[in-house]
């Protein structure tokens, strides 16, 4: 396949980001814009993420992360589980302000990277915490989150067994995976989230905006003590 012709970053997160049905403010926009600047200066020292090309910045990791917005709704706080170089987590809360952040991230040199970027936009609400959780250590963390996101940062059964003690009553774990998750896993982990007080699987297959590139979300609900 042909290289894809370069075009403005900007006009291109703003074509996908209308493709999903959504919108951000300028202020927004010009975070954006910075992100993807600093992103690629630090990935030129440290290695943050295997994406080079503004284009695949863009959409494999904006609006990849921004896609699942519609279904975070209005929900108040969200716990980033392996956050990377912020995604999907940090790119949410650009997106809506309002959104109480816990950016969690094993390796020091993205979470050095993280609380750069929460300093250089001025965020508040946003709290970067570099450690490799556990189960047990979920148990003891205090406040409990509306909603627990992932981003392939952990096999599934693994992920609902720290994520399920970090939710509150009727919070809400989303895993985003690629269209290709094994059979084997998901069941494994509808077996592990009934154990641990997880209602019904939901399952969202959608395609990125621009790339066409297929994704799946799956999400349960927290809806009682284990």
């Amino acid at each position: 396949m042909p290289d894809q012709p370069e075009t403005d970053p900007l006009a291109l997160l703003s074509a996908g980001v209308a493709a999903l049905g959504l919108s951000l403010s300028a202020a927004a926009l010009e975070h954006f814009r910075i992100y993807l600047e600093e992103l690629k200066l630090w990935n030129a020292r440290i290695n943050l993420t295997g994406l080079k090309t503004d284009r695949d910045i863009v959409i494999k990791h904006f609006l990849d992360s921004l896609a699942i917005l519609p279904f975070l709704d209005s929900v108040p706080s969200l716990l980033d589980l392996g956050s990377g170089a912020g995604f999907p987590g940090l790119a949410l809360k650009l997106a809506r302000p309002d959104l109480a952040l816990t950016l969690v991230e094993a390796r020091e040199k993205k979470t050095a990277f993280l609380e750069y970027l929460v300093g250089r936009f001025r965020l508040t609400g946003v709290q970067v915490v570099q450690a490799h959780l556990t189960p047990s250590q979920a148990r003891k963390c205090e406040p409990k989150v509306a909603a627990v996101v992932s981003r392939a940062a952990l096999f599934l059964p693994r992920l609902l067994e720290v994520a399920a003690p970090l939710l509150a009553p009727g919070g809400l774990v989303l895993a985003l995976k690629g269209p290709r998750l094994a059979g084997l896993e998901l069941e494994t982990a509808q077996s592990a989230g009934a154990l641990l007080g997880l209602g019904a699987w939901q399952t969202h297959k959608y395609d990125l905006p621009i790339s066409r590139e297929p994704r799946l979300l799956i999400m349960a609900r927290k809806e009682a003590q284990p």
